[in-house]
């Protein structure tokens, strides 16, 4: 009987144990990610592409911020969480060029959502952006959600055959103003040199200008973007500049090696230099600001020849995606950003021996340069028919809910 009595005991006592430790969370980590994905669903999830994020361990006076393009530091920067927890962040426009529409949780190791705040800026811990938004690899390995399964490995190569087709006195100045703490800085980096290597074919590598972030020298902002298109006009000689931008951005500006450049100054450089005709493009956030921001008193200067922004000003712009929806992107082989890669990909093809005879009888019918008839063709060539189901750009495609629309300012009729 009393060993019976000392069994029973012992029973009782390990089915309290069972019941207590099943009350214990066995990973905090993953009892607050599922929390956090709970939260956003009662909140209503976002329509479009989006990806949940958990940003790391945050502690107790931890300072949890955000930080737009433009530089600006939110207010709610200022609130020291008051307790440790997980930092986490959706992405509503998951891999875009900032700025652009999230939301900030922070979930206590007990399970309470201690901190919430909507943003449109990049994610920042103590003041500093956090790893994952500077470096895709790290973002890719930060996802937790990712209904949309846009998270791809990045391709390093690419390769393209260029024929140099101008004979005027043209040129260019290739600028990322991006630095290394930056989100998608890589991707932009590389798109860049990609594109520097293409207009250095183009034009000749003599009257082509970087303008990039390099350790140790000068920021890539607009003191930097001035000094070497005026390097162009004096040592050069050059009268017919392309612009090519690739930054974060937001309406009517852009952030250019961590300072905010605006639409205003470049339309009053441009008006300063009336004998010299521009072409523009730009790759960022909200670029089709810019095609109400360079006007003056309501018009375009008229030595503007071309401006493509590879987005709308309510639209962000991205990096390369290759499938979404269960669609496949018409050119899987284009590299880092989704427009700027299209765009180098229809210059290789133009340039041929085969085709360069489109442009140059484009061009023609139009009374314009080659150089714009160049850009134009690429850039119809990218739209397709019915941009929503034909463009280049997956982004731009209803599959991938057109999240993206590049459009374009010209002096001719088409």
């Amino acid at each position: 009987m009393r060993l019976k009595k000392i069994i029973t005991v012992l029973f009782a006592a390990l089915v309290v144990l069972l019941i207590l430790s099943s009350c214990i969370p066995k990973d905090p980590v993953a009892a607050a990610t599922k929390k956090f994905i709970q939260f956003i669903e009662s909140e209503g999830e976002p329509e479009g592409p989006f990806t949940g994020l958990l940003l790391g361990e945050v502690g107790e006076g931890d300072v949890i911020g955000s930080e737009t393009a433009g530089g600006q530091q939110l207010q709610f920067q200022l609130q020291a969480i008051n307790q440790a927890g997980y930092f986490f962040y959706l992405d509503e426009a998951p891999g875009a060029f900032y700025d652009h529409p999230g939301k900030l949780v922070v979930i206590s190791k007990g399970g309470q959502i201690i901190f919430e705040e909507d943003t449109e800026g990049w994610p920042t811990l103590n003041g500093n952006i956090v790893t994952a938004m500077s470096d895709r690899e790290v973002y890719a390995t930060a996802v937790i959600w990712d209904k949309w399964k846009i998270i791809k490995p990045i391709i390093t190569v690419i390769d393209i055959d260029w024929i140099v087709r101008f004979l005027r006195i043209k040129g260019a100045v290739i600028t990322s103003g991006l630095t290394p703490t930056q989100n998608l800085y890589a991707q932009a980096r590389d798109v860049r040199n990609l594109m520097s290597d293409a207009f250095k074919a183009i034009m000749d590598a003599d009257r082509v200008r970087d303008v990039k972030y390099v350790a140790g020298e000068a920021a890539p902002n607009w003191t930097a973007v001035q000094a070497a298109i005026n390097d162009l006009l004096t040592t050069e000689k050059v009268n017919y500049i392309t612009l090519y931008f690739i930054a974060h951005g937001n309406t009517n500006l852009m952030n250019l090696g961590g300072t905010t450049f605006y639409a205003s100054q470049l339309r009053s450089y441009i008006l300063e230099h009336s004998n010299v005709k521009f072409c523009i493009i730009i790759e960022s956030c909200h670029a089709g600001s810019w095609l109400e921001g360079l006007k003056s008193g309501g018009v375009t200067p008229a030595n503007i020849e071309m401006i493509i922004t590879t987005t709308t000003a309510a639209k962000s712009a991205y990096p390369d995606w290759d499938s979404a929806g269960g669609y496949a992107d018409h050119n899987p082989t284009d590299m880092y950003v989704e427009w700027s890669g299209d765009f180098l990909q229809k210059l290789a093809y133009y340039t041929s021996d085969a085709h360069w005879p489109e442009v140059t009888a484009y061009a023609a019918a139009k009374s314009i340069d080659s150089l714009p008839a160049l850009f134009y063709k690429c850039y119809t060539a990218i739209k397709g028919v019915t941009p929503s189901s034909t463009s280049w750009t997956l982004t731009e495609r209803s599959a991938a809910g057109s999240i993206q629309e590049p459009m374009r300012y010209i002096t001719w009729t088409p």
